[in-house]
């Protein structure tokens, strides 16, 4: 029996070390480094580019995509618009049909002569590596895994014992186009990101940006790229079958036919943007900027140590005193340094907007849990301060609202900031200590008047019909005053108290569990 016992013990000893070493044993091979493509000035996007900086002093010229059927649609066209070279880099990769669709383009790109570059973080693609070991049997077409986890099997296994590394995510969305055109910002690959999920549509903005713009998010690509963190997927999975990748292009094909691709392909059809763009007619902001993003070290390094950073830069930007700020993030949790630094601005006479979720709205009632804490603070602070309401449909102005399904719950994902009316910040990056401290994130700051004042309009406009604003009142209780969060309805005249100290529109399951994560010391994780 005593024999037994120690063979299963050595076993269970010997399947646990294979499981904690696989990765680093396969990760020692040869990754070798490509770069982005610099000639790609003679492709119908870059001539298209070229025409329309010769008008404009300013380096790079940008397009706001708020509505999510446009910023998908957006991408195929630049896809199918790409005569060179395509790099995709992306946290979350669904298998959904909206992902299924963009496979769709880019093997056809690819099919067409296209180098297609695609890096994912390993945390987020569904266990979809038996697709993409097809589709890297194609000779255009290359993948790789950000910060794999070891058990490829079990990579879960990884959170209990490589937590400190795995629990770091490489969060960046970025997307190129012959390095002539690029679009950043809070959109990963999914039906959620662009307005067709049956059940939950996130409310989200990229920005697409052209010119010396789109070299630079060129350069940030190649660097996590070519990083001894990203694996390429050859070195992790088995060799798929020969036919593999006969057998998932018709997969994909049969997929574009369906109802829901046909009514993105039916948009396709009807949207001028990179047509537009391809002839030096697209209307853009052509602007300064500053393009931010973590260094891929950052994965590796103690938390401690800022070096190579974005964070700086905006908590720069925060320090400052300002006339005017409005800050959009899905996951906010400003921590005291952030309250006091928009009491200071406040004093300054400056207001201060933030939108976020409501407890209904947000899908992580963990996050919430750690924002909630700070709301009165907030408000006492001189703090405008909304949320998003769960049948929201914010959009930009002038942009139709168009969506594929009927979903009836809402969530904001946008990550943007606005101020003074002439900076404007699009990115990847919520206002957490994640963001700052743990994952990778990219961004740009845009220098432009009219830009950021239209942007502020625009979601200044739709707030009092889509978020509500919180206030604080005092409540008689059985023993005494006390201070009291309200939800005030802002759409009506005059404004309309939703709930009082009880999270609107939220399910009493939600609303415990946010309670009780209120009290697990977790803000630095979040």
């Amino acid at each position: 029996m005593k024999a037994s016992l120690a063979l299963i013990s050595l076993s269970l000893v010997l399947l646990l070390s294979t499981a904690l070493t696989g990765c680093s044993l396969q990760a020692q091979g040869y990754s070798p480094a490509t770069f982005a493509l610099s000639n790609t000035q003679n492709t119908r996007l870059g001539q298209g580019v070229a025409k329309e900086a010769l008008r404009h002093e300013a380096p790079s010229g940008f397009h706001l995509l708020g509505n999510g059927l446009d910023a998908f649609v957006t991408r195929l066209l630049l896809i199918e618009a790409a005569e060179q070279t395509l790099d995709v880099q992306y946290y979350l990769y669904h298998d959904d049909a909206t992902a299924k669709l963009f496979t769709h383009y880019l093997l056809r790109a690819a099919d067409r002569g296209v180098r297609v570059r695609m890096l994912l973080d390993d945390f987020g693609h569904d266990g979809q590596e038996k697709l993409f070991s097809a589709l890297i049997q194609h000779p255009n077409i290359s993948i790789r895994l950000f910060n794999p986890f070891s058990n490829r099997a079990m990579p879960y296994i990884d959170f209990i014992f490589r937590f400190s590394r795995v629990n770091r995510r490489m969060h960046n969305k970025s997307f190129i186009a012959d390095n002539q055109a690029a679009v950043i910002g809070g959109r990963n690959i999914g039906n959620t990101y662009f307005a067709a999920d049956e059940y939950v549509n996130f409310a989200d903005l990229d920005v697409l940006g052209v010119g010396k713009f789109a070299q630079e998010v060129s350069g940030a690509f190649d660097q996590y790229w070519n990083h001894k963190l990203s694996i390429p997927i050859q070195q992790l999975e088995r060799t798929a079958h020969p036919l593999a990748l006969p057998a998932i292009r018709k997969q994909l094909a049969d997929t574009s036919k369906n109802q829901r691709s046909l009514a993105y392909l039916a948009r396709l059809e009807s949207l001028q943007l990179v047509e537009e763009l391809k002839h030096g007619e697209l209307k853009l902001h052509w602007a300064e900027y500053s393009l931010i993003f973590d260094d891929p070290d950052k994965i590796l390094n103690s938390t401690k140590d800022d070096t190579g950073h974005m964070a700086p830069a905006l908590i720069a930007l925060l320090d400052k005193a300002h006339s005017e700020a409005l800050i959009v993030s899905p996951y906010f949790i400003p921590e005291d340094e952030g309250v006091k630094n928009f009491a200071n601005w406040v004093k300054s006479g400056a207001k201060i907007t933030i939108l976020t979720n409501s407890l209904a709205a947000n899908d992580v009632p963990l996050v919430h849990s750690g924002y909630a804490s700070y709301r009165k603070s907030l408000i006492e602070a001189g703090v405008e301060l909304w949320e998003l309401q769960p049948t929201a449909k914010i959009k930009i102005k002038g942009q139709r609202d168009r969506s594929l399904s009927g979903s009836s719950k809402a969530s904001l994902h946008a990550k943007t900031m606005i101020f003074d009316r002439d900076t404007l910040f699009v990115g990847s990056m919520n206002m957490d200590p994640r963001s700052i401290n743990l994952n990778t994130e990219i961004g740009v700051l845009i220098y432009s008047e009219k830009l950021a004042d239209f942007a502020s309009e625009a979601f200044l406009e739709e707030l009092p019909a889509h978020a509500w604003r919180l206030d604080l009142t005092t409540a008689e209780r059985w023993w005494g005053q006390s201070e009291q969060l309200i939800w005030l309805d802002e759409s009506t005249t005059p404004a309309t108290i939703i709930s009082r100290d009880s999270e609107p529109e939220a399910g009493r399951w939600i609303r415990l569990k946010a309670w009780f994560f209120g009290y697990l010391p977790l803000d630095s994780m979040l």
